[in-house]
């Protein structure tokens, strides 16, 4: 796709202005090369003989690719290629009496790292864990003692594992570390992860499909959460972010056209100018959805078709409230909710 080639030519190049670059390979970064000799390791993100205290280089980095990974994690590496995974790097160590690996995922674009990690912290998890200030977000693994820690930045996912005997030691001076070697400038959460945060949302099941929503394989990485404000615990909130508000339409376009072909029922409307979708999809039942903005949003499964309007509606109000300019709905006509007139959401159509 374009826009992932894009995005994965402009994180190389971040990592390249951050100094992961060497004469022979100037646009790849140092760590990326096979064979590097941590005892002796300068400008890589992997820390070398004496980086951390206590942390001794086991061995050499080794990167997977393609069929080497699936070597290396045979049918349990087929998440990471399905959030988009390019290469993994990995390093064992020895640290504090046991034996710690350290892996670094590069992925086509942040929120496939961002997907990976929510897909570790909600699956992998016996527990929610311990949230981290390490990364754009970070968590520790507390069901495993504290073996585990996982954080991600920009396009990358990183996962510490340390299997050395009890008491656990601290993990955060490598993470830390690590963290401080990665680039900075798109370290933030995915946009829709703070869109999809409103009432009727269940925050601790929020995660990131990766990259086939309703298993609809044009569809992109969208952020997605259990929603049983729309009258149902099967309820469930999806919100695809775009770059660009054009890219969004392209997506609702896209959508409503699979739908117009595979559905069992589709109809098109408005409810004060904003357009909405209803259909019956044979695979995923009762959805609804609209394009606001820079995001399509969709409510799957609700008990009703008015219920799902109702979480979208709180969706484009939380927008709204974080780009703090009013939004399309706010252009117009003067009158309630600037310019929108007043719609009862649980009306019969």
């Amino acid at each position: 796709m374009p826009g992932k080639t894009f995005i994965a030519l402009l994180t190389a190049c971040v990592l390249a202005a951050a100094g992961f670059t060497s004469s022979a390979e100037a646009a790849m970064p140092s760590f990326l090369r096979k064979g590097v000799d941590l005892f002796d390791a300068r400008g890589t993100v992997f820390p070398g003989k004496g980086d951390v205290p206590g942390l001794v280089p086991v061995g050499r980095l080794l990167t997977y690719r393609n069929q080497k990974f699936e070597e290396l994690y045979g049918t349990a590496g087929e998440r990471y290629i399905q959030f988009g995974m390019t290469s993994l790097q990995s390093a064992d160590y020895e640290y504090e009496g046991g034996r710690l690996s350290l892996e670094i995922v590069t992925l086509g674009q942040p929120i496939e790292a961002a997907g990976l990690f929510h897909y570790h912290r909600g699956k992998v998890l016996r527990v929610p864990g311990e949230d981290l200030d390490v990364g754009a977000e970070g968590v520790l693994d507390t069901g495993r003692e504290g073996r585990n820690l996982y954080f991600y930045r920009s396009s990358l996912f990183v996962k510490i594992v340390y299997s050395g005997k009890k008491p656990v030691p601290d993990l955060m001076p490598i993470a830390r570390y690590v963290d401080g070697k990665l680039p900075t400038r798109y370290d933030d959460k995915p946009a829709g992860v703070d869109y999809i945060r409103i009432r009727g949302v269940n925050e601790n099941t929020i995660g990131i499909t990766p990259g086939f929503t309703f298993n609809i394989n044009f569809l992109p990485a969208s952020v997605w959460a259990s929603a049983p404000g729309g009258g149902s615990p099967a309820s469930d909130l999806f919100v695809v972010t775009r770059q660009a508000e054009s890219n969004a339409q392209e997506v609702f376009t896209d959508y409503t056209t699979y739908l117009k072909m595979y559905a069992t029922y589709i109809e098109e409307y408005e409810i004060g100018g904003q357009k909405f979708v209803k259909a019956v999809d044979p695979a995923q039942g009762r959805v609804v959805f609209t394009r606001y903005r820079n995001a399509v949003i969709i409510a799957a499964r609700p008990d009703g078709y008015e219920r799902g309007e109702v979480l979208i509606q709180r969706v484009m109000d939380r927008i709204d409230e974080i780009k703090g300019d009013g939004g399309e709905r706010g252009r117009g006509d003067s009158g309630d909710s600037g310019g929108r007139r007043r719609w009862n959401p649980f009306r019969r159509r």
